[in-house]
Order: C-alpha cells, then structure tokens, then sequence
C-alpha cells in the first residue's frame, strides 16, 4: 500500500473517531444542563459573561460568533431566569451593557462542578501524561491550515 494512502487512511480514522468522541462528550454535557434553567447555547453566553470577557450584546455576539439577534433572544431568556441583568451604557443610550448576577454567579459555580464531574467520568481511562499529549496534537490542529 503507497505510503499516501495509509495517511489517508489513517487521517479519515481520526477525523470518524475525533467526531464520534466530540458529539458523545457534547451529549453528556447537554444531558448535565437538561435539568438546568438554560440552554447549552445560553450557558456559553452566561460563562462569557462571567469570566467577564464582555459587557456588551454586540461584543457578545462578536466573541461567540453568533448573529446579534440570537444573542438578543438567550439574553432575554437568561435575564428572566435572573442571571444576567442588562443595563443601558452611560455613555452611549444605543448600547446595552449584560452583567452577571449573583444567582448567575452561583449557578456557574454549580454547573462547573457538575460539568467537572461529567469530565471525570469522560476522561477517567485516561492518564494525564495521555491527556497533556492529546492536547499538544489537539493544539497543532486548532489553527486555520490557509491562513
């Protein structure tokens, strides 16, 4: 067999793998928010905003890369839940400034637990010298090959 096609082989192997790996930890974790007052969609908002990254819709939709208007529906949603609370810029009257409340602040403390615990479990087969070096590999992917 050319040593091309074994790559090639060995890159689909990976890629189906990496995939079916991804969407099976994506459903863990979305099963862990099923009982929780958000979506996963509106729990990466509501860690956005906790770690305090951005304070404003148009940021917000910016970091995450999502439309302005979707980030408008799941701040509405978060601020009727009590977890975010939104307020007009001083500066600016065009610009609405999301902050975080302290029920916000408590119910991140309390996913992350869960979320670890979930992670715990995910990852128990695995040593941590695996981990580091599943990381490295990860991180040479994580780049953009055309730019």
């Amino acid at each position: 067999m050319r040593q091309d096609t074994i790559r090639q082989k060995n890159i689909a192997e990976f890629t189906n793998v990496f995939l079916n790996v991804s969407r099976r930890h994506r459903r863990k974790m979305e099963e862990a928010l099923e009982k929780l007052p958000c979506t996963p969609s509106q729990h990466r908002i509501l860690v956005a905003i906790g770690k305090n990254k951005v304070d404003s819709q148009k940021d917000l939709a910016k970091e995450l890369d999502v439309s302005t208007a979707a980030i408008a529906v799941s701040l509405n949603k978060l601020e009727k839940a009590g977890l975010i609370k939104r307020t007009t810029a001083f500066d600016d009257s065009r610009k609405n400034l999301v902050s975080i409340t302290e029920q916000g602040k408590a119910f991140l403390k309390t996913t992350r637990h869960i979320f670890s615990d979930k992670d715990e479990m995910f990852f128990r087969n695995i040593t941590d010298e695996e981990l580091e070096t599943m990381t490295t590999i990860l991180k040479k992917l994580d780049v953009d090959p055309e730019e």
